[in-house]
């Protein structure tokens, strides 16, 4: 029997009455209860659990056993798939951005046209993920809340978004320079990476701290940072140098 069988087979299932009051229900056959699930379909099922309990009660409030019990599981199986509530919120996470990192990276490695084209194709994926993802401005703002009280949080973000993001700008800067799209110096300046990156960050900051209504628009944001950046990049302009 696996794990899920067996803790399923002996754990009291937590479900809910009509008016919304807690009922332990004994245990019984799995069957009677809960359908059992390949890992495949119950890790879905325990992130989704997982981003609510952090968004609602943040990093430090958040619980392993309310994580299971909103997954519809036995405590202890939540264990099984994951050994700690860090653990847990780093595959939360990654879970969000992982599709959005992966297509980007495929972009640049498939790449066989402008760099300027892919860069802009590029920047509007954080910018429409600001605008459409309330998940990860869920995660994003809870790591900023709490990083100063948990450097576990900081360490994930900067290890796993951060570098991973300035990495995929890195090489279509390379790219540019690479094709004479992009003037050389741009090749070997210590932190543009991180400027391309930083008003598309900005826009989430302020859709989390603003009202819907009165976050500045993603959209034109976008169009204003893509042509500063072209500009600023270009091989047929001169930068002015700060000294």
């Amino acid at each position: 029997m696996d794990a899920e069988a067996e803790m399923a087979d002996v754990a009291t299932t937590v479900t809910r009455d009509s008016a919304g009051n807690r009922q332990d229900v004994p245990p019984g056959p799995v069957a009677e209860r809960r359908r059992r699930l390949a890992p495949a379909e119950r890790m879905p099922q325990i992130l989704d659990a997982a981003l609510g309990e952090f968004a609602e009660r943040g990093y430090g409030g958040a619980r392993m056993a309310a994580v299971a019990e909103r997954a519809g599981i036995a405590k202890g199986l939540i264990y099984h798939y994951v050994p700690s509530k860090q653990a847990l919120f780093s595959a939360t996470v990654r879970a969000c951005t992982q599709p959005a990192f992966e297509a980007a990276e495929r972009q640049v490695a498939d790449c066989t046209g402008s760099a300027r084209d892919l860069l802009a194709a590029l920047l509007a994926i954080p910018y429409e993920r600001v605008s459409d993802q309330p998940r990860e401005r869920a995660l994003f703002k809870l790591i900023i809340t709490e990083a100063e009280r948990f450097p576990e949080l900081a360490a994930f973000y900067r290890d796993e978004v951060l570098a991973r993001s300035v990495a995929i700008v890195d090489a279509v800067l390379q790219a540019g320079v690479a094709s004479g799209e992009f003037r050389p110096a741009v090749a070997t300046m210590p932190g543009l990476a991180e400027v391309v990156l930083a008003p598309a960050i900005m826009a989430g900051v302020w859709r989390m701290i603003l009202a819907q209504g009165d976050a500045p628009d993603p959209q034109p944001m976008q169009l204003a940072h893509l042509d500063l950046l072209l500009a600023g990049l270009s091989a047929g302009g001169e930068a002015t140098s700060v000294t």
